[in-house]
């Protein structure tokens, strides 16, 4: 049986504090209830607690800043930083300040009350961070208030200060090299070097070289010794962007320096330390590869200790007007805040942004230059990239427009078409799916059956192509 703890809940917000009251007082615990930090810490002071759980906006003192405190008077019992108004900054600065976990509301009770149980369960809770935003870092070089993006920040500022590493997946244009930027700027590695590369755009003969090195008279042209990327970055990150294009030999090797944190540099016999952490990121389907033997299995396992994927713009268009007026304000456009209508705004969240946020900060430069001042117009920006719906004339076949969208797709140069198949599944199968789960009247079971699948296939089908409405629980 799980022994009685004593939990305080910090928060001015009085349906929050009613309801962790019922959540945590039936699963046996005391819950003491405090509406500002200051009347946190006289609690803190006067009785012994067990776990806190302590919202970022109060009256008076706002919770971050009140953190060190209370973990001090409370003897370091673990906290757990609630906001609804979170960016990276704030989700860094909870975790740096001791937090233990970081909450964006709305959230679920049944996540509350999971995280609690970690946090109760849990050793003893990290030693606080002193440390600050390193200086001239841009604090929001990713943009939204979305819960999908409140996730991606809580993930980076939970996994930035340990060295695992990390696989960013994501459709093309979703921000994975900001998020991989984000994740070193926030590590205890910030001082280091940071180097990006794309491996795919090197040719498989210098790839080796470029990674590992090469000593003098390994190859013709090796007139000299010669670093690669991971001696360069020694004590730093490295980002191996597009990593799912890296071919299989070159693969081999960096499995030896994510298990033996050693690599050996071409025409050489002494292995080197590999002193570095690796990020990859990726907008493929790695477990597809891996079952068509393009991507090592154990690669994969190693890469992805821990997984972050960027939602694409679609799925969090809320994020929209955030990034417009961002947008804007980093080309330094008059009066950023304001300069298009809500209407327009309404028109923009209506269209898919198959391109994702790059797409989206391209059109609204394009819109900038057109409208030379005045605020925007829908004209000004560019018409909407096609190639993301399968659109079904009245009376056409399913073929016939099967076949229009794939030769639009084959035609639409330069666009890289290695993702051709994800995006038609994406362009579908969200439809498809709430349609079929719709007729079985939200019955998952029923829904898997008639699909010929597993009910975990079909849950996995429903993570990947979340329909655009929402279903009720599986029966």
């Amino acid at each position: 049986m799980t022994p009685k703890r004593c939990i305080l809940v910090v928060d001015d917000e009085p349906t929050i504090c009613w309801g962790f009251q019922r959540l945590l007082s039936d699963a046996g615990h005391e819950v003491l209830i405090a509406s500002s930090a200051e009347a946190a810490l006289q609690i803190a002071h006067s009785r012994p607690l067990d776990l806190i759980l302590l919202d970022v906006r109060l009256p008076g003192e706002d919770g971050i800043s009140a953190l060190p405190q209370l973990r001090q008077a409370s003897h370091d019992a673990p906290v757990i930083v609630m906001t609804a108004f979170g960016d990276l900054e704030t989700a860094v600065g909870a975790v740096h300040a001791g937090a233990c976990d970081y909450l964006t509301k709305p959230f679920r009770l049944e996540d509350a009350a999971q995280a609690v149980e970690q946090a109760l369960h849990a050793g003893p809770p990290v030693q606080a961070d002193e440390r600050a935003t390193p200086a001239g870092a841009d604090a929001s070089l990713l943009v939204g208030k979305s819960p999908a993006m409140q996730q991606v920040f809580r993930q980076i500022a939970l996994v930035a200060d340990s060295d695992l590493s990390v696989l960013i997946t994501g459709e093309t244009g979703t921000g994975k090299e900001l998020a991989a930027a984000a994740i070193h700027r926030h590590s205890r590695r910030s001082d280091k070097p940071y180097l990006p590369i794309a491996p795919v755009t090197l040719s498989e003969t210098v790839i080796e070289s470029e990674l590992f090195g090469h000593v003098k008279g390994s190859f013709t042209g090796a007139d000299a010794d010669r670093k690669g990327l991971f001696e360069l970055s020694s004590g730093g990150s490295i980002l191996l962007d597009e990593i799912g294009e890296l071919p299989l030999a070159i693969q081999a090797k960096l499995l030896r320096v994510l298990e033996q944190g050693e690599f050996t540099a071409v025409g050489d016999v002494v292995p080197r330390k590999a002193n570095v952490r690796i990020i990859a990121a990726t907008n493929r389907d790695l477990e597809k590869a891996v079952q068509q033997e393009t991507f090592r299995e154990d690669l994969l396992y190693r890469l992805s200790a821990v997984s972050i994927r960027l939602p694409p713009l679609r799925h969090r268009s809320e994020d929209i007007p955030m990034l417009i007026e961002y947008f804007l304000s980093r080309i330094g456009y008059p009066s950023a805040a304001h300069a298009i209508d809500e209407s327009v705004i309404e028109e923009l969240q209506k269209r898919p942004w198959w391109g994702n946020v790059r797409e989206l900060r391209n059109a609204v430069e394009h819109a900038s230059v057109l409208a030379r001042g005045r605020p925007l117009r829908l004209d000004d920006f560019p018409e909407p990239r096609q190639g993301g719906t399968l659109e079904l004339a009245a009376g056409g076949s399913l073929a016939a427009a099967v076949a229009t969208w794939t030769q639009r797709e084959l035609s639409n140069a330069p666009t890289d078409l290695r993702d051709l198949n994800e995006r038609f599944l994406s362009a579908t199968m969200p439809t498809f799916l709430r349609l079929v789960v719709q007729h079985t009247e939200g019955n998952r079971a029923a829904a898997a059956e008639m699909l010929g699948m597993h009910r975990g296939t079909l849950r996995e089908w429903l993570k990947r192509y979340p329909p655009e409405t929402e279903t009720t629980e599986e029966t």
